[in-house]
């Protein structure tokens, strides 16, 4: 709580700077952080100074304050900061002094404490007084141990030289266990993964409870493809030095000098790099995964004209085979791995006789259980060894360590810590299989929820202990990239809301750790507001994007439309960004169709031609632009056009299945998905109970805005002739007064305007009812996925100047939020424009982003924000992701990144620092209208 004014006047005139011995007594330790409050005060300088270790010094700390040295001093910055702008001391002024670079990063800071800009709490000191000290009392505090295992994790790294290696030379050696005339893709990768999961040293991290390294971005070896490489390492802290030796300008990379570059500096022995070197760069029994490696690309089957459009990236189709998953995780706590793999050899007696395919798959099952049983004991052994030179309360948790990793997750979990444990256990497994990027968790809340709940009943555990467990998985998925996405709260079978202490705790972990962590919340029109207020308050404070939110109402719906049955349905969860899947039932092939609707426009107006390579055909012939003499002629000849590259992606996909099912099996996934124990059938290979393919529509909101100024500005004002818009275009647009017409003189979608929403409605619709017939045509499930990802640059790139006022190679709208900077009518009128699309029709989910000025996104706005949000649901807003940032800090973000390091804005279904955004994406990025009006 806030301490009296005398104390602080006190506090502040003491000249203290020393630290004595402090005993029983740690008043001296208090004089001293208030006095130096405007320094830099560590945990660990603090626990040396005091001569205590550090989890000494936290025990005692919090025994004689009763709260965190974190929350302590936290706190105490933003009392005195308070103090002096009661004061009246400029903003700036008070920032610099408390160690901000800009009043931006101080307005953040200050605003997660009392929940309102510092000028507001001029004016209502009282008021906001008193809502902090009642919320202090109602949220859990981070403790001393997150605090400082988060300084560690976010900003330290200081294993990611010493480990370089470790899992590549496991990995490969799995590999090689197995011998030639055993090989095959399923057995080989399981094995892989078992040397991995079994050989890779175990890390604990002093402080740690939750256990389990994941060196899943240690190294690459699925594939000499570069593309691949890059693929996996994308985003990782590592990437730019991995590029650089492997793939150096002008060199040919994957060399042995390249490999002992890389990895120099690890604690492989000599033979173990040399290992590496002669499995990765040899020209005899060389390594690559798959065994057997695909031949062709679906592009290679496509006629000219398809291929052309695959180059313009119009179609682009193919199959995401790796990193998108939510499994069964549930399973793996409830049965372990003994019990799982129980229930493949009984799966496997029950198909006999079994066909080569079931014969390989079972093997690799049985492979994948055997490193699943094993990661827990080798936990169990090195925690236990290191608890022989512990003391105090490190070697009590040591041995807690043991105890709970001897069980798990061998065995089914017994405890809330176990099931936590458990599960990251799994999760580890499942990234070394083929990356982490987007291999997701599920309802997290809900798989963890009966484990919590019984441990609460029985007095084993407290709420505050819980919370510190939640924080420690957070920050065990911690990455500067996460798309790991966890699924909160949402409804069950009979339409029950789930939001439990759980969902709670995790917003407020979130909250406490103010880092990115990849969360989705789940809403309806019966969802309790205060947790609704909760989750967009996190949104808030936090700054970074998260949580996002789903629509129960329509998205339940939309799957069921396509085939999931309710009880399924109601379990759907978010992958990686916003895409959809059922956990531990299906396989999503997630972003693997990309159609660029925009593309239909410029092909009508060319005659079937490319306005980027004029003379080059592409797309339908359908007719000189003079053939149209109405607006309902002209829109119908697109919409041909739109079937056509729909159609053309969805080929470019069917073609890929063949080569995905031989080519690129997946075992671990496979054991936690629904169908394929059962049936003895891959994940890769139609095992899933539901296996589809989702279906990128693009540029749906440029679409609308060009084919609202043609409609208008052609058509029915008759101000420009068809004739000459293809030549404004084919020049991008050389006279700007004629550009700034088409821009401001037609309606633009995202202003809740009939005119040109209905437009976009309709082109949607139409792309939702006409992709089911593709999935008759190829014989394989597509789903409707307005989402672009960040192919809204590429795309864009490779796309000619249009007819919204959109020049040549800009960047295309985000998924279906406006065209950036074109949205002008506030927020209620952004999310009653996107409440009309079709959403119950997009299974794989309708994509927003939403920026909003942060001087909006107040706590006292934060009940409105909640009413809007359940009114423009109601009338069918999907997904929505908020931004709460204002242009200016970007701006200067952009200029000074070392300023800004910690800042982090909601890129494309996934949050990002903004400075490791390459000056494309932070341009598209602060183009984006910031909203400061409802």
């Amino acid at each position: 709580m806030l301490f009296p004014k005398i104390v602080i006047d006190f506090l502040q005139k003491s000249k203290y700077t020393e630290i004595v011995e402090v005993g029983d007594n740690l008043e001296s330790v208090l004089k001293y952080i208030n006095y130096n409050i405007k320094s830099n005060l560590s945990l660990e300088s603090m626990a040396k100074l005091s001569g205590y270790s550090v989890w000494h010094f936290c025990e005692k700390f919090k025994s004689f304050t009763g709260t965190t040295f974190t929350h302590y001093v936290r706190n105490r910055k933003m009392q005195l900061a308070a103090m002096e702008i009661i004061k009246g001391r400029k903003i700036i002024d008070i920032a610099m002094e408390f160690g901000y670079d800009s009043p931006g990063g101080f307005n953040k800071a200050f605003m997660t404490y009392f929940r309102c800009m510092p000028t507001e709490f001029k004016k209502d000191e009282l008021k906001y007084r008193k809502e902090y000290e009642r919320r202090c009392e109602q949220m859990y505090k981070l403790s001393d141990r997150c605090a400082f295992l988060r300084e560690k994790v976010v900003n330290e790294k200081v294993l990611q030289q010493k480990i370089r290696g470790q899992y590549m030379y496991h990995y490969l050696k799995g590999y090689y266990d197995v011998a030639p005339e055993n090989r095959n893709n399923a057995v080989c990768l399981a094995s892989s993964i078992k040397g991995a999961v079994l050989g890779t040293p175990p890390i604990i991290i002093d402080g740690e409870i939750i256990v389990g390294y994941n060196f899943a971005d240690d190294g690459i070896v699925t594939t000499l493809d570069e593309t691949f490489f890059f693929d996996r390492f994308n985003h990782s802290d590592e990437f730019d030095d991995f590029k650089n030796i492997f793939f150096p300008a002008g060199g040919n990379g994957l060399t042995e000098q390249n490999f002992m570059a890389y990895l120099e500096d690890s604690e492989l022995t000599d033979e173990q790099k040399k290992f590496i070197c002669d499995s990765m760069t040899g020209s005899s029994d060389r390594f690559m995964y798959p065994y057997k490696a695909h031949n062709s690309h679906p592009s290679d089957k496509l006629n000219d004209i398809e291929k052309t459009m695959f180059d313009e990236m119009a179609s682009t189709g193919y199959l995401i085979t790796h990193n998108h998953s939510v499994l069964d995780y549930k399973k793996v706590i409830e049965l372990g791995f003994e019990g799982i793999l129980a229930q493949v050899k009984a799966h496997r007696a029950k198909n006999e006789p079994l066909s080569q395919e079931q014969t390989e798959l079972y093997d690799a099952l049985q492979i994948v259980c055997e490193a699943g049983l094993g990661i827990g004991e080798k936990y169990a052994l090195h925690a236990s060894e290191l608890a022989k030179s512990a003391e105090g309360a490190r070697k009590n948790e040591l041995e807690l360590i043991a105890k709970v990793c001897k069980n798990v997750p061998a065995k089914p979990a017994t405890s809330f810590i176990e099931a936590v444990q458990s599960l990251w256990f799994a999760h580890i497994i499942n990234t070394y299989e083929d990356g982490i990027n987007a291999n997701s968790i599920g309802r997290l809340d809900q798989i963890l929820y009966p484990y919590y709940k019984a441990d609460l009943e029985k007095g084993v555990i407290t709420k505050e202990q819980a919370f510190e467990i939640i924080c420690l998985l957070w920050l065990k998925l911690y990455r500067d990239y996460d798309v790991q996405q966890a699924t909160l709260a949402g409804r069950d079978s009979d339409g029950n809301t789930l939001v439990n202490d759980l969902t709670y705790m995790m917003l407020d972990a979130t909250e406490a750790l103010d880092f990115i962590r990849c969360i989705s919340v789940r809403y309806d029109q019966n969802t309790d507001k205060e947790f609704m207020k909760r989750a967009l308050e996190v949104v808030g404070h936090v700054g970074k994007g998260v949580p996002f939110f789903f629509n129960d109402d329509v998205m339940i719906k939309s799957l069921e439309n396509f085939g999931v049955l309710h009880e399924d349905a109601t379990n759907y969860a978010a992958i990686g960004c916003i895409e959809t899947v059922i956990p531990g039932k299906s396989n999503p092939h997630a972003v693997s169709t990309r159609c660029n609707l925009l593309k239909a426009l410029e092909y009508t107006l060319a005659d079937g031609e490319s306005m980027l390579n004029p003379g080059k055909k592409a797309g339908l012939k359908t007719g000189n632009i003079e053939s149209f003499k109405s607006y309902a002629d002209f829109e119908k000849a697109v919409f041909e056009q739109i079937k056509y590259i729909i159609d053309v992606g969805c080929k470019g996909t069917a073609l890929s299945v063949e080569d995905s099912a031989k080519n690129f099996p997946l075992p671990y996934k496979s054991l936690l998905t629904e169908g394929c124990v059962e049936n003895g059938k891959d994940f890769n290979n139609h095992g899933a109970k539901y296996d589809f393919y989702q279906v990128m529509l693009l540029a749906i909101p440029n679409l609308a805005d060009s084919l609202a100024a043609i409609k208008k500005l052609v058509f029915e004002e008759k101000r420009y002739t068809l004739k000459q818009v293809v030549e404004f275009l084919k020049n991008d647009w050389q006279d700007e007064a004629i550009r700034l017409d088409f821009v401001n003189k037609s309606p633009k979608f995202g202003n809740d305007i009939d005119y040109v929403d209905n437009i976009a409605v309709k082109i949607m619709d139409f792309c939702c009812d006409f992709i089911p017939q593709l999935s008759e045509k190829y014989g394989i499930q597509f789903h409707p996925q307005p989402f672009t990802y960040l192919w809204m640059v590429d795309h864009g790139a490779r796309t000619a100047a249009t007819p919204d006022g959109r020049h040549c190679g800009e960047v295309i709208a985000y998924s279906v939020s406006p065209m950036q900077g074109r949205d002008f009518n506030g927020f209620t009128a952004l999310l009653n424009s996107l409440a009309k699309f079709p959403t119950t029709k997009t299974p794989g989910t309708t994509s927003a982003i939403v920026e909003v000025d942060p001087l909006l996104f107040t706590d006292k706005n934060i009940g409105v924000f909640a009413d809007i949000m359940y009114s423009a649901s109601k009338n069918g807003l999907c997904n929505v992701q908020y931004n709460t940032i204002d242009a200016d800090t970007l701006i200067d973000a952009q200029k000074n990144p070392d300023k800004h390091r910690n800042h982090a804005v909601r890129v494309s279904g996934f949050s990002q620092k903004f400075y490791l955004l390459d000056k494309k994406l932070q341009d598209h990025i602060i183009c984006r209208t910031k909203h400061k009006y409802l």
